[in-house]
């Protein structure tokens, strides 16, 4: 009888208004008995019941019973009410089916309405928990997103959303097998008990991991990629507008932070997570000396998987006949047409951007903007003017704006939020927190106490810089013999102040020299090769100047890659960091070899006459030869590169001429004077 009572109040609980007519609760509970001994029934358990709980809780109105509902907590509406809202708490409230282990054989009723209910509870609950899971994949937190998935899977084990979310979160960390495993015990599920097929978008999803074309690295870099510790707000606010630009349209993100801060890093996560939804990539990395090549900065997004982007097809022809001027991958699909400004440029690339969004999202990212080439950055700002509404999201990032930065990209910042939608993400230095983590990520052999000191220790020398602390614990990771040395700090009756005997850059130098003494004869030559050529590795000069086979050049290069010495950044290789270079450059090959090459590349630029082979000719010779020759055609250099408005390049050459004076007093200090003036009103 008491099953009954207690049916009696969840069922008016959880009915409209708490109430419900007496005739529809007798026939729910009690339709094996005459309309009389319902009746009787219904009364005695109303009797019974305010009894228990106070005559005024169970009211009669008419012919219906109505609950009072002051005070009253019911823990499914409870999670109803939080599902929306607060799906993170309603999960809290997950702790079994709707009436688990509840019943009434006698009231079939009862029993197909609490089935409904437990599967419409199961539904919403699945649904809350892949809503929690998306937000711990979106934190970084991948264990709690599988869970999630995991306890969603089993309430609706047919909810693509689910399993989606368990292969997304499994992909993101690397986990390639897992992910499939995932989609193919989910396909079989569903064939074996509904004989049905995952749907499309599922099935694409699979078919882009299987393929790793989202991944912006091959698998062993990736593996081994920092760990994207203490950036859960950055990372929160950045994907809050990788999010909002699908939905609702054109967001515009910039993240800035000083060298080594992680600016790259938070790019790529963002970028891995869209490529992996489905969106099209369009991503440029330009170098110093790309600043002062008009357009480089355009080409290389167009390269950087645009062109192959399904819907570029589509664009207007005259918008490609534009950009085919600029960009010779394009002539083959239109006639080349001299673009009048900037302004037409920025319309073809609306065009094309256009085309692309209509068929998938479409994320165009500039890393290291303040590179870029003004022309490119001021037809891009006028291209995102013009295709508002569009699922498009444009990523910048950059040094932190300063006021002699580059002026269009202080355009760019101007008009975030005011001009375009979109927000900033500043990345600081990490906190001692966050270095404790990486330590456990990166460090396993550092425990308990040693991890603290450790930590305090990076805080300490490494300010924070995540690339320094990275570059720390790999350097005690190749070389275990450094491990006592630093965990012994402070040493006994020393501050935090005291100078220390070995500093982070010290132990940084150590650990990329370590990666260089690993590779084979051929891949460090090249690489040291090519820290005297500049950021970017011209796999042409660096044969040229190593007197190697340029197929074999391009054959290593990958092997640099996996040492994490350099980075394909979809278009070229380049050093994955500036200090690699200067490192290399500066400790990783003899003397006489340094002198050697640097020789032989004098020799081999000699021939090229493009401005930027010029110019490192030049550096060059001021650092072996600065003598009136060198200085001579440092200024040659400088003037060509003002008459071509190349303002970094006519500075290098400057900083050139000027090492040259400084080696022989003799050179003409006012040929740099005039140089430094035109500059100056340039």
């Amino acid at each position: 009888m008491w099953r009954k009572h207690l049916a009696l109040l969840v069922y008016l609980a959880l009915s409209p208004g708490r109430t419900r007519a007496r005739e529809h609760l007798m026939g729910l509970l009690w339709p094996e008995k005459t309309q009389a001994h319902a009746r009787h029934s219904l009364n005695e358990t109303l009797r019974r019941l305010r009894g228990c709980l106070g005559t005024g809780r169970l009211l009669s109105r008419g012919d219906a019973i109505t609950l009072d509902d002051r005070g009253l907590d019911v823990d499914a509406l409870r999670f109803e009410a939080a599902a929306d809202a607060n799906p993170a708490e309603a999960a809290t409230l997950l702790s079994g089916d709707f009436l688990e282990g509840f019943n009434l054989d006698d009231a079939p009723g009862f029993e197909e309405w609490a089935a409904v209910e437990r599967s419409r509870f199961r539904a919403h609950a699945a649904a809350v928990l892949v809503a929690v899971g998306e937000a711990a994949l979106a934190n970084s937190r991948f264990g709690e997103a599988e869970r999630a998935a995991r306890r969603a899977l089993a309430l609706q084990p047919y909810a693509e959303s689910a399993v989606r979310l368990l292969m997304r979160g499994a992909a993101v960390v690397g986990d390639q097998a897992g992910a499939l495993a995932a989609y193919h015990e989910f396909r079989e599920r569903l064939g074996s008990e509904l004989g049905e097929k995952p749907g499309r978008e599922l099935e694409t999803l699979s078919e882009r991991i299987r393929g790793r074309r989202w991944r912006r690295a091959p698998v062993g870099v990736a593996e081994d990629e920092t760990p994207l510790v203490g950036r859960e707000d950055a990372l929160r606010s950045a994907l809050t507008l990788v999010a909002a630009a699908a939905t609702r349209g054109l967001r515009l993100l910039l993240i800035s932070g000083e060298a080594g801060m992680g600016k790259t890093r938070l790019l790529g996560e963002c970028l891995d997570r869209l490529a992996l939804d489905g969106a099209a990539i369009a991503f440029a990395r330009p170098l110093e000396s790309d600043h002062d090549a008009p357009w480089s900065t355009l080409r290389g997004l167009m390269r950087g998987r645009l062109l192959a982007a399904p819907g570029s097809a589509a664009a207007d022809p005259g918008a490609l006949a534009v950009l085919a001027a600029l960009v010779p991958e394009l002539a083959g699909r239109a006639e080349p047409r001299e673009p009048r400004d900037h302004a037409d440029v920025g319309a073809a690339l609306a065009s094309l951007f256009r085309a692309v969004a209509e068929e998938q999202s479409l994320a165009v990212a500039v890393d290291d903007a303040g590179y870029a080439d003004a022309s490119s950055l001021a037809a891009l700002r006028a291209a995102a003017g013009a295709v508002r509404g569009l699922p498009i999201l444009f990523v910048l990032t950059s040094a932190p704006p300063a006021p002699d930065a580059p002026a269009e990209l202080l355009r760019w910042y101007a008009a975030v939020g005011r001009d375009l939608p979109g927000g900033a993400v500043r990345l600081g230095p990490l906190p001692e927190q966050a270095l404790q983590t990486l330590i456990e990520r990166l460090a396993p052999w550092c425990g308990g106490a040693d991890r603290d000191r450790l930590a305090r220790r990076l805080a300490f020398e490494t300010g924070g810089n995540p690339f320094l602390a990275d570059a720390l614990l790999r350097a005690l990771r190749e070389a275990s013999a450094l491990r006592q040395d630093v965990l012994t700090w402070p040493p006994p009756q020393a501050t935090l102040e005291r100078p220390l005997p070995i500093s982070v850059p010290s132990l940084a130098r150590m650990g990329i020299l370590a990666r260089v003494a690993q590779l084979d004869d051929e891949s460090r030559l090249i690489l040291q090769t090519a820290s005297l050529l500049g950021r970017a590795l011209d796999p042409a000069l660096v044969a040229a100047v190593a007197d190697l086979p340029r197929p074999t050049v391009e054959g290593k290069l990958p092997i640099l890659e996996s040492r994490r010495l350099v980075a394909f950044d979809g278009e070229r290789y380049v050093f994955e960091a500036a200090l690699i270079a200067e490192i290399v450059r500066a400790e990783g090959m003899p003397a006489g070899q340094r002198r050697r090459l640097r020789a032989r590349a004098i020799e081999v630029l000699g021939a090229r006459q493009d401005l930027e082979s010029r110019v490192l000719r030049v550096e060059l010779l001021a650092r072996t030869q600065p003598d009136r020759q060198a200085f001579d055609e440092a200024i040659a250099v400088g003037r060509v590169a003002l008459q071509a408005g190349s303002v970094r390049t006519a500075r290098r050459a400057v900083a050139a001429a000027e090492r040259c004076r400084e080696a022989d007093p003799a050179c003409d200090r006012g040929a740099v004077d005039a140089l430094r003036r035109a500059l100056d009103t340039g």
